[in-house]
């Protein structure tokens, strides 16, 4: 895999599996604009990434915020001239009873519509190029559901709903638009669901919990041309666990 020339754009990249993502991205040899609702919060990212050889530069991206996420496409394309991968990573988690359910529109606002305004955006300079490659960030709980996380799993099963549409619109403008379901990763996010990481392995048939890198290498693939004939799928990386 190489994307040697190739300019990409990482939402939710300051940690976890965004910060992954654009790491191995740059390591194919992209170029990598990395985003996060905090600019200082990208440095340790940028960091990784120059340190390897890399080349990347940092921005502030509200993925809420029309304004604000139309500023950073504008300078990026200014900078780097175009925009070929977009991976649409940024998302927020949070538990909620039935009987409370306070938080569905601010996790339908980052989960989904965010995601679907940044693919908007990105995605409009991709059909004036021929050319793009989207890959977003699902979960397999759009899969599977689990109890008092009903807005989120609805998000992202909205997000698999948006990118197989999204998939057939751009498809004969050279775009493929994919997403990747991840099981349970060893990140913050996971920290903060609570799972019992020992109980979890036990039903995973790789029998272990898996790192930002599994899902850093299977959007690598879906942002390179070896993937060109794949598009509108939803690949779960979680270790065998939604086959059992």
């Amino acid at each position: 895999m190489d994307l040697t020339g190739k300019v990409a754009i990482v939402t939710g990249a300051q940690r976890g599996i965004g910060q992954a993502c654009a790491i191995k991205l740059a390591q194919l040899g992209a170029k990598v604009a990395v985003t996060d609702i905090s600019e200082e919060g990208c440095l340790e990212t940028i960091s990784k990434i120059k340190d390897n050889g890399g080349e990347a530069k940092a921005f502030k991206m509200d993925v809420t915020d029309i304004d604000n996420i139309k500023e950073v496409k504008n300078v990026v394309t200014k900078e780097w001239k175009k925009i070929d991968i977009l991976v649409n990573n940024a998302g927020i988690f949070d538990y909620e009873e039935l009987e409370d359910m306070t938080k569905i529109d601010k996790i339908l606002e980052v989960d989904l519509k965010g995601l679907m305004v940044v693919s908007k955006i990105i995605a409009l300079d991709m059909v004036k190029n021929g050319y793009g490659k989207i890959v977003n960030i699902t979960s397999i709980a759009a899969l599977i559901g689990s109890p008092k996380t009903a807005s989120y799993c609805t998000a992202k099963a909205g997000v698999t709903g948006f990118t197989r549409s999204l998939a057939v619109e751009l498809g004969s403008n050279g775009i493929n638009v994919n997403a990747v379901a991840p099981g349970a990763i060893e990140t913050p996010m996971l920290a903060q669901a609570g799972i019992d990481e020992k109980a979890f392995t036990a039903m995973v048939p790789k029998k272990r919990i898996g790192q930002p890198e599994d899902i850093a290498n299977a959007v690598a693939f879906l942002s390179c041309d070896e993937s060109d004939y794949i598009t509108g799928q939803v690949l779960a990386v979680d270790g065998g666990y939604t086959i059992m």
